[in-house]
C-alpha cells in the first residue's frame, strides 16, 4: 500500500506540473478541469509504466483526499483521452508499454554477404543465429555493478513517516538534482555506490533515515537505462559503430557485427576502455565450458578489437562436431578433439592422421591415442579421424541345430566341442554326419572345413577355432525335401498337409475335416511316387496306385490294419456314383401353383412340370411361354474370351448369366414327349404370360407404336400403323421376335419378300441400314477426270 501511495504521488507530480523535478502536490488542491490533454496522457503513461490500473490509481487519489467531483471529472477526462488516443497514435492505459529504453534508436543486425561466409568455422553460427542475439532483458533487475552515466534515470522512493518519489535523470555532467538537497555527482559510480551516496544526502531532509530506529525508509533503483555507443573494429564481418542498451554485453555487440570474419579470431578479442585493454576474451571458453564470465558488460565508448586468427586447424571424419577450429600456440591435437565434442562411436581412435603444411611441401604424421595431448599444432594442420573396420577380433558364431545359436567370444584355445557346449548342446534333430566351418583366410577368401559332428561329440576329433569362424550344423529336416501328403475330392478341406510318421489314410481324412455326404468310402485311391531305386531305372511306370476302403465314421479299432501313408502320397476321395445335388426349377406366371419345384428325375420334361404346377390358367398364353436356363461361365472360359477380344476387337460377348431356350409350350402340351417338350435342368425358369393381343413395332419406322393384334393382318400393315418404313429402313432384313424368345426373319424368293408370321405379343423390328460416309466433292472430281482420260484413250485407239 505504501508503494502504491508513492507511485500515485509520482503520477500526480508528473501530471500537475510541467517540471519533472518539482516538489509534490496536494491532491485536494488539484483542479482536473484545468489540465491539458497532454498532461492527462502523461498521467496515463506513468500509471501504465508503474503497472497500476485506472481503478487502483483512482482509489489511491481518493485516499489522499481528492474530492468525488474531481475524481468523477478525472475519469471523464481519461475516457476522452482514450477515445482521442486511437486517432492520435498514443498508447492507451490498457496497453503494455515498455519505456525502459527506445528500441528505435538501437542498432539492428544487417545481412551478411553469403560469399564471405564459411559455416565450417567453429563459432560462426554463434554470432549469426536469429534465436541467440544476447540482447539484455530490460525487465530484469539491473546489477548493482552497473555504472551510471549521462541519460540514465534514477528512481528514488521514500516511504514510512515521510512519503515521496523522485524520477531523476543523470545530466551531461553526471549529476542528479534532488529538490531541497541539490546536485549529487553519480556519474561513473556503480548503482550500489550511487545508492549509498544518495541515501547519505537524503538524510539532510529525512533525518529519520539515519535514526537508530528509523521510521522513514528509502530505496534507489535504476528506471530508464540509457543507450550507449560502442565500436567494433578489426576482423569483423560488419565493423562499425553500434548503439546498444547500456545493459548490453560484448557478445551483443559482436552479434550485431556478425562476429569474427574469415580472418578473425575467436580466441583473442580485446575490449579497450579509456585507451587501455580492459579484457581479452576467449569465445571458446564460453562455447565449450559455458563460462559466462567471458561475456562482460559494456560501457559507453568501449572499443571491441577482433584480432586475426592464431592457428587454424581442420578436423574431419568420425568426429562429433567436424569443422575448422582455432588453436592457441600451446594447444594440442587433444585440445582440438575436445573442442570438436570428442569422437563418434565409429571412430578409429588408435591412430589419427595429421596433414601439415611446412611452407615448402606437405608432411604427414601419425598421432597415436596416447600422444594426443603431447602433439603440438601448426597453422593449416588438417586432422582426420578414420572409421573402425567392420570386423571382430574375438568373435565366432554357430547356427543351425543347437539350442543357443548366435555369436560367442573367442577365448584362447577355444575348440569346436567347447563352443557346442556353450551353445547348450545339439538339438535332437541335428544331423550327426556332417557340419561345416566357414573360415576367412588371411587373403580374405573363404575356406570351407567339413567335420563329423558325431566324432566331435564323442571326442575322436576336434577343431581349434579362429576369429570370425562360422559353424553350421544342419537339422536332418534341412537336408531333405519337405515331406507332405495331399488329399483331393470329397472331403471338407482338401489340400496339402504335413506328413507324420505312421500316418494313415484315416488320419489324413480326419485332419481334412472328414468325408462330405457325397463321398464314396469304398472307392479311395492312393497315388505314391516311385522309390529312389525304381526311379534309377528307365521305365514307363509313373506312380503306384492303391485302392482302399475306409469306414465312413473313421472308427478306430484295435485290429485295424489301416493303410499307412508315405511322404508325398496323394489321396483321392471319389463321389458316390448316384449322388447329385437337388435340382430346383421355377415356374411363374399363369399356372395354378407358381413357385419353385425340385426335379424328381433327370428325365423330367416341361409338360410334366406344368402338370405338377396344376396346369395352365384359363387366360394363359402358352405360345408366349419363355424358358430361360442358367449359364455358368468358368474361369477358363473368361480367360479364353479375353484372349479372343485381344486378337479381334470386333467380337462381343454377352455378360448375361442365362440363355433363352426357344420352345413352344403349346406344341409340347399337345404332343407330350415331342421336341418342344424339353428335359429340364436345375436353375431353369419357365414364365407363362397372360394373353397379350398386342403387336409392338420398333426400329426404323416413322412412329414406333404398339398395335392391336388382328388375325390375318400382314406385317406390312402393322408397319403402316407405325407410319411406314423410315428412309434408312432395311426392308429386306425385317424380323419378328416372338414372346417365347425365338425370332424369325424375312425370306426372299427372287424379287419377292416373305415376311414372318405375326402372333399376339410379338415385336416387329425394322433394322437400319449401316451408315456410309458420303464421297466428298474431290472424289467425284477425281472419278470424272479418270473417266475423261479413259474416253480420250478409247477415242485414240485405231481399229
Amino acid at each position: 500500500m505504501r508503494s502504491k501511495l508513492l507511485l500515485l504521488s509520482l503520477c500526480i507530480v508528473l501530471t500537475f506540473v510541467s517540471n519533472v523535478q518539482s516538489q509534490s502536490v496536494d491532491p485536494t488542491k488539484v483542479d482536473v478541469a484545468s489540465l491539458s490533454a497532454a498532461e492527462i496522457q502523461k498521467l496515463m503513461t506513468e500509471m501504465n509504466k508503474r503497472g497500476m490500473s485506472e481503478s487502483e490509481a483512482i482509489a489511491l487519489a481518493r485516499a489522499r483526499g481528492m474530492s468525488e467531483s474531481q475524481i468523477s471529472l478525472l475519469k471523464q477526462r481519461i475516457a476522452e483521452v482514450k477515445m482521442s488516443g486511437a486517432d492520435s497514435g498514443h498508447e492507451s492505459m490498457g496497453t503494455n508499454v515498455d519505456l525502459s529504453y527506445s528500441v528505435e534508436s538501437l542498432s539492428e543486425k544487417a545481412e551478411l554477404d553469403s560469399s564471405l561466409v564459411d559455416k565450417r568455422i567453429f563459432g560462426f553460427s554463434f554470432f549469426n543465429n536469429d534465436k541467440l542475439t544476447f540482447e539484455p532483458n530490460v525487465n530484469s533487475a539491473v546489477s548493482p555493478s552497473y555504472v551510471l552515466g549521462s541519460g540514465d534515470e534514477v528512481s528514488i522512493d521514500v516511504w514510512g513517516a515521510s512519503q515521496q518519489s523522485y524520477q531523476l535523470e543523470v545530466d551531461r555532467n553526471g549529476n542528479i538534482n534532488i529538490p531541497n538537497v541539490g546536485l549529487i555527482a553519480v556519474g561513473g559510480l556503480t548503482l550500489q555506490e550511487a545508492s549509498k551516496k544518495i541515501k547519505s544526502k537524503l538524510v539532510l531532509i529525512y533525518r529519520d533515515l539515519s535514526a537508530q530506529t528509523p521510521r522513514t525508509f528509502a530505496s534507489v533503483n535504476l528506471g530508464q537505462i540509457r543507450n550507449i555507443t560502442v565500436n567494433v573494429i578489426g576482423e569483423a564481418f560488419l565493423p562499425g559503430t553500434y548503439t546498444v542498451s547500456g545493459a548490453s554485453s560484448v557478445f551483443n555487440a559482436l552479434y550485431l557485427a556478425g562476429g569474427p570474419n574469415l580472418s578473425g579470431s575467436f580466441r583473442e578479442i580485446k575490449v579497450l576502455r579509456d585507451g587501455k585493454v580492459k579484457a581479452v576474451l576467449d569465445v571458446y571458453d564460453y562455447l565449450v565450458n559455458g563460462n559466462s564470465d567471458v561475456n562482460m558488460s559494456l560501457r559507453d565508448g568501449d572499443v571491441i578489437l577482433i584480432s586475426p586468427y592464431l592457428n587454424r586447424v581442420v578436423l574431419e571424419g568420425e568426429i562429433k562436431r567436424p569443422g575448422i577450429f582455432e588453436a592457441k600456440d600451446d594447444e594440442t591435437v587433444g585440445d582440438m578433439v575436445e573442442f570438436a565434442g570428442g569422437f563418434t562411436d565409429n571412430a578409429y581412435t588408435h591412430r589419427l592422421q595429421l596433414y601439415r603444411k611446412t611452407g615448402r611441401d606437405r608432411l604427414f604424421k601419425d598421432v597415436l591415442n596416447e600422444d594426443l595431448f603431447d602433439t603440438p599444432l601448426s597453422n593449416g594442420d588438417s586432422i582426420r579421424v578414420g572409421k573402425i573396420i567392420d570386423r571382430f577380433q574375438n568373435l565366432v558364431s554357430i547356427k543351425g541345430a543347437v539350442y543357443r545359436p548366435g555369436d560367442y567370444e573367442l577365448t584362447e584355445g577355444l575348440r569346436l566341442s567347447e563352443l557346442i557346449r556353450k551353445a547348450d548342446g545339439l538339438r535332437e534333430d541335428a544331423s550327426m554326419e556332417r557340419g561345416i566351418i566357414t573360415r576367412v583366410k588371411d587373403d580374405f577368401s573363404l575356406q570351407s572345413i567339413a567335420f563329423s559332428v558325431n566324432d566331435v561329440m564323442t571326442g575322436e576329433t576336434d577343431v581349434e577355432l579362429k576369429k570370425e569362424d562360422e559353424i553350421s550344423i544342419s537339422s536332418i529336416h534341412d537336408l531333405r525335401e519337405y515331406r507332405t501328403v495331399q488329399v483331393y475330392g470329397e472331403v471338407q478341406n482338401s489340400g496339402t498337409y504335413d506328413y507324420k510318421e505312421g500316418m494313415t489314410v484315416e488320419d489324413l481324412i480326419y485332419e481334412a475335416g472328414g468325408f462330405l455326404e457325397s463321398a464314396s468310402d469304398s472307392y479311395i485311391e492312393v497315388a505314391r511316387r516311385l522309390s529312389v531305386v525304381e526311379g534309377a531305372e528307365i521305365s514307363e511306370k509313373l506312380t503306384h496306385v492303391f485302392k482302399k476302403a475306409v469306414p465312413r465314421n473313421l472308427e478306430l479299432k484295435n485290429t485295424d490294419a489301416s493303410f499307412e501313408l508315405q511322404p508325398y502320397d496323394q489321396v483321392f476321395i471319389r463321389q458316390l456314383p448316384g449322388f447329385s445335388e437337388t435340382a430346383v426349377v421355377k415356374v411363374t406366371g399363369e399356372v395354378a401353383y407358381a413357385g419353385e419345384y425340385a426335379l424328381s428325375s433327370k428325365s423330367e420334361r416341361l409338360t410334366q412340370l406344368i402338370t405338377r404346377a396344376g396346369g395352365l390358367k384359363p387366360d394363359a398364353y402358352p405360345e408366349g411361354a419363355m424358358l430361360t436356363r442358367k449359364v455358368e461361365i468358368t474361369e477358363k472360359q473368361k480367360r479364353l474370351r479375353a484372349e479372343l477380344l485381344e486378337r479381334d476387337s470386333t467380337l462381343q460377348f454377352s455378360d448375361l448369366n442365362f440363355e433363352i431356350v426357344a420352345v413352344s409350350l403349346e406344341k409340347a402340351l399337345s404332343m407330350p414327349g415331342c421336341r418342344d417338350d424339353v428335359f429340364l435342368k436345375g436353375g431353369d425358369e419357365i414364365y407363362i404370360p397372360r394373353q397379350m393381343p398386342m403387336v409392338k413395332i420398333s426400329g426404323e419406322v416413322l412412329n414406333p407404336i404398339s398395335s392391336n393384334f388382328i388375325k390375318g393382318k400382314t406385317l406390312k400393315s402393322y408397319v403402316w400403323d407405325g407410319g411406314g418404313f423410315g428412309l434408312q429402313a432395311k426392308k429386306g432384313k425385317v424380323y419378328v421376335v416372338y414372346p417365347n424368345g425365338s425370332a424369325s426373319g424375312t425370306k426372299r424368293f427372287f424379287f419377292f419378300k416373305n415376311y414372318p408370321k405375326i402372333t399376339p405379343g410379338c415385336e416387329i423390328v425394322v433394322p437400319a441400314k449401316p451408315y456410309r460416309e458420303p464421297l466428298p466433292a474431290s472424289a467425284w472430281i477425281a472419278m470424272a477426270s479418270a473417266l475423261a482420260s479413259l474416253g480420250v484413250v478409247v477415242s485414240n485407239i485405231q481399229f
